[in-house]
């Protein structure tokens, strides 16, 4: 198993246009966005390595992972 520097896995770029949708992160920018996990993941843009995460819709108020 690979050990991942935290400043790493940091977006860097806004996620708000995302909220609400799952996002693929390579290198911390968006490559490519989806409703939900599965369907993301189908995403020929998606490669194995990408971080995948949910973005908080803006009203969700208190969000964990």
């Amino acid at each position: 198993m690979a050990v991942l520097d935290q400043a790493s896995l940091a977006p860097r770029e806004d996620l708000r246009p995302y909220a609400g949708k799952w996002v693929a992160l390579r290198d911390g920018y968006v490559v490519a966005s989806a409703d939900d996990s599965v369907s993301l993941r189908d995403n020929p843009a998606v490669n194995d390595g990408d971080q995948l995460l949910p973005v908080p819709a803006a009203d969700s108020g208190m969000y964990v992972l």
